[in-house]
This record gives structure tokens, sequence and C-alpha cells, in this order.
């Protein structure tokens, strides 16, 4: 779970994030701000599963916070932070919706109770089985449209329903100081936008329908031609000329198909990947292609190993792919690193998997958590298990649940509602409803049957 505190006092929110032991509730991220407009943005790009805010604030206020929760459809659960003169503000903010409120100077017991209390519900809310199978990652997204691979593309989904069919087009601001980023997440706020940062440049994506505002407000932000998601000849056309001044249509992506390099990079085959890459990039004949063939070989690479920080892909492609020949020397560089670094096999990865979804087998496990464990992007484990294995991941892991529910069963004297908590399921009802669709019996019958062929 990640906690976001809002205070416009400095020492509050240091006081506050370390107040408690988090993880002793669950809470695995803390994030802190002392700038109410910033959290907005940190809220749209990333949201909280819990918001302690203070109740008055300058420029946007906890109520304002709290509305703006709800705008996003978010699931965020808000605590006020509020004076005793501010008493009957916060107690109209619960019948608004807050969760609830604590009063300053904050007690620890208090601050226990509730943040208990929340997390509890929040962990009663979550839908049962495996979460977060489809996280959403706007760089990968990027990739994936302007990848030949068309596979990749179905991985990613956008968390905006239609943000697909809407226009949009591509931005760069370069130098952006504070200022500038300031005024330009505030012209987007509540819009459907990406800003990525490779210093000392700003870029992303915005709707075509912000474009004329944005120019008015930052006279020095560049934009591209409008295009749509589901087009991509559309977000290669623009991305291309937008970026390297480079026109691209869809003859000049033929030479990406049927490439060694890339399934070898699928596989992480580092040596062997590197040694293709090393053969093919000197027969490229112009700039063009160079950068088409490395943009393919960076999204696998951000694909395949999650050393490979965001950041300093947004800085290849922002900035190093405008001299295809220095960014391929920091791209085989990196190839390098990686097969220095690798010591797992394919057959180590799904190992390792395996082993840690049986010892977690009573957590709520994620893609981000499995992936952590390999170092590969989540979005690509999933698809990765599946092509060693045969099977889904969140497959496996319903079997290992229930695998180990049906031995407790047998085993122990265990109470139903205890055994589905050990394996993972916070509702019982659910847990008995998939354990009679594999084996045919509720776990009280199937206890039965099995004690009676002792």
């Amino acid at each position: 779970m990640k906690v976001l505190i809002v205070d416009d006092g400095y020492y509050i929110v240091e006081y506050l994030k370390h107040l408690l032991d988090w993880k002793e509730f669950g809470v695995n991220q803390v994030e802190t701000t002392t700038n109410s407009i910033e959290a907005k943005r940190m809220l749209k790009e990333s949201s909280a599963d819990i918001l302690i805010t203070d109740i008055r604030m300058p420029e946007v206020s906890g109520i304002d916070l709290l509305e703006y929760v709800g705008e996003l459809k978010l699931k965020t659960k808000v605590i006020f932070l509020s004076g005793y003169s501010e008493f009957e503000y916060a107690q109209k903010a619960i019948r608004l919706g807050a969760f609830d409120y604590l009063l300053k100077p904050v007690d620890k017991d208090d601050m226990e109770k509730v943040i208990r209390d929340v997390t509890k519900v929040i962990e009663e809310s979550q839908p049962e089985g495996d979460t977060a199978w489809e996280p959403y990652d706007s760089l990968g997204y990027l990739l994936a449209a302007l990848s030949e691979n068309e596979s990749l593309i179905q991985e990613f989904k956008p968390i905006y329903n239609g943000f697909e069919q809407n226009p949009m087009c591509f931005f760069r601001l370069s130098p952006a100081d504070r200022i500038e980023e300031g005024k330009l997440r505030e012209t987007l706020e509540g819009f459907n936008a990406y800003i990525w940062a490779a210093p000392p440049s700003l870029a992303g994506i915005v709707p075509e329908s912000e474009t004329q505002k944005l120019k008015a407000v930052i006279p020095s932000i560049t934009l591209s031609e409008a295009f749509q998601f589901n087009l991509k000849d559309s977000v290669r056309y623009s991305f291309y000329q937008f970026f390297y001044q480079e026109e691209v249509g869809p003859n000049d992506f033929s030479l990406l198909r049927n490439k060694e390099e890339f399934s070898k990079l699928e596989s992480r085959k580092w040596e062997c990947s590197g040694q293709r890459i090393q053969k093919e990039f000197p027969k490229l004949m112009n700039r063009k292609q160079r950068v088409i063939y490395l943009l393919e070989v960076i999204h696998y690479l951000y694909l395949t190993n999650d050393n490979l920080r965001a950041e300093e892909v947004l800085e290849w492609i922002i900035h190093r792919l405008e001299d295809p020949c220095e960014a391929y020397e920091y791209v085989i560089l990196t190839i390098s690193r990686l097969g220095k670094e690798a010591d797992l096999s394919n057959e180590d990865i799904i190992d390792n998997v395996r082993k840690y979804i049986v010892s977690h087998i009573d957590e709520a496990l994620s893609l981000e958590d499995l992936g952590r464990i390999v170092h590969l992007h989540p979005v690509y484990l999933s698809k990765f298990y599946k092509q060693e294995t045969g099977e889904n991941l969140s497959s496996y892991i319903l079997f290992k649940r229930l695998e180990r529910a049906s031995k407790l069963l047998i085993e122990s004297n265990l109470h139903v509602v205890d055994i589905s908590h050990m394996v993972g399921y916070k509702k019982s009802q659910y847990f008995i409803k998939l354990f009679k669709e594999r084996y045919g019996v509720t776990p009280q019958q199937y206890r039965k049957q099995q004690i009676k062929l002792k």
C-alpha cells in the first residue's frame, strides 16, 4: 500500500512520516509533499491508497484534494488533519466522503487506530485473487505502440477509457526550469497527459485540445502533429518527425522484421544479441534506419530488465538518439553490462518466481513484486512466463493456493475461514467458490471425503 502525506508545514510531514512503523500496517511506500498543487500531480500520476492531508492549505485545500480524488475516480481513502478551531469543518468533510480526521497535534495512538481501520477497509475492499496484473506504464505503452512487435501493445492497457481514440500531440520543453514545469502541470491539470523528465528537457504527450492554451502559457513549448494511439502509422509518423526530424512510412519498418537479435534480446541472451547488433548496425544505410533500429533494441532492453530505469531510457530517446552512433555505443555497453550481471537462465527465472509464490502464498502477490525478484518489467514477466510454461502466471498462483488449502483441510482442524486467509483470500466465500470450481465440492465436503478415505 502507498500513503501520501500533504501539509504545508515541513516539520509536520516529517513527523508524520516517521511516527509509525508503516510496514506493520502493510504500507510499503510513504511519500510526502508540502506543496498541495504538487500533491494533485502526484495523485494523478501514481494514485495513493491513503491520503493524509491538512484540511486548510494555501492554493489547494484538503477539501479540494478530496474533490480531486473524486474527479479522478480514485479509490484513495482521505484522512484529514485539523485543528480544534476547524472541528466542524472536519466533520463536514466526513460527510463529503473523507474516511476520518485527526486533530493536531497528532497523537501516535490516534494515528495507529485510524491507519489500522483504514488499511482494514482497503484490504477488505480489494478484489480477491491476484492483484495488479495490468500495471500501467506510459513509457512502456509508447514504446509498444512504436514497436514492430504487435503483441506487445496488447500487454499495456491505458488507464483512461477512450485514451487511444483521442487526438494527442507530443511536446518538448527545453530547457525547462521549475517555473515552466509548474505552469505546464497546472495547465494540464485534470487532463490525460504524460510528462517525462529528461534533463534539461521535459517531454511527453498532451491532448491536442489543450495545445493552444499551452502555447499561450508557455511560448517556448514545441508540439508535434496530432495523432491517435490506435493508429500505429500515425503515432510513428508524428514521433519520428517531431523528435528526430525524420519522415517515416510503413515500409521503413520492414528492416525490423524477422531479426534474430530481437528474439535473443527477448530471451535475455545478452552476448548473442550484442554480437548480432554489432554485426547488423553498420549495415544500416542512413540515420533514419539507425534510429528506427536502435529504438526497437531499446524497447526490448527496457522490457527485459528492470535494472534499466525509465529515466535512463528517456535520456537515450530524447537526447542520445539524435546521434544514432553515440546511442549505439551506449546500447552496446548496456548489453555488455547486462551480460556480465546476468546469472539467471530462463529456467532459473521460472523457478525463482515459483519459489517466491509458494513461500508468500498468503500474500496479495502482484506482478510488480514478482518482476522485482527476477529483474523483469512486470508486464513482460507475464508474457515471458506464458511463453516458457504454456500457462498463465495467475493460473499457477491459483493452483498453488488451492493445493495448499487442500492439504490444510486434510492435515489440520483449522476452520475454513482461517485456511482461506492462510492461502491469500480475505473473503472466505470467494475462496469456497474457487475451491468448488476446482475440486467439485466445498472445502467442508472435501475434508469429510478425505477423512472417510483414510
